[in-house]
């Protein structure tokens, strides 16, 4: 089957090539699927597009972040990250649409130990206090990723990596 038969006007290319992907898999795997087929993969794919977004948020409001060190811009990205997360979800009523992933695999303190980070859940609790205190609201996620990073530089020997980290 010709690739040509896939393409399409797009209108979001994230999303448009996820579909264009879909349909390759399809072909190529001779098999239509529909979202019966995805038990909680699809919470997952809802949670992680979601996840993936706010990221895209982040960069478009306060895009310096990716000029910081490495371990500057993985913990402000991150870490705002997560706690726009929980406020959208909240905001928007979507738990629903994600709500058996993200009992039994978000974990936000787990997830920042990955990248090395010692965030222990007061510290997390005071950073996103700081979010919906000054922040949310006006949806000023540049304020909010300056005060992650003063926090960051203030406390680096409290919650910075403890060696070199790499993907």
């Amino acid at each position: 089957m010709a690739k040509d038969k896939y393409i399409i006007e797009k209108q979001f290319p994230p999303l448009d090539d996820l579909y264009v992907l879909l349909k390759l898999l399809e072909n190529t795997l001779e098999t239509k699927i529909n979202e019966d087929d995805y038990i909680i993969g699809r919470k997952q794919l809802y949670y992680i597009f979601l996840h993936e977004t706010i990221h895209a948020f982040v960069t478009n409001k306060a895009g310096w972040i990716h000029e910081l060190k490495a371990d500057e811009t993985d913990f402000v990205d991150e870490l705002a990250a997560r706690i726009i997360i929980d406020d959208v979800i909240k905001r928007l009523s979507i738990y629903n649409k994600m709500d058996a992933y993200y009992e039994r695999y978000v974990h936000h303190n787990k997830e920042l130990e990955l990248y090395g980070f010692k965030i222990t859940e007061e510290i997390y609790n005071k950073i996103e206090q700081k979010w919906y205190k000054d922040c949310s609201e006006k949806n000023d996620i540049d304020t909010f990723c300056k005060y992650i990073l003063e926090y960051y530089r203030n406390n680096i020997k409290e919650v910075g990596r403890e060696k070199d980290f790499e993907y």
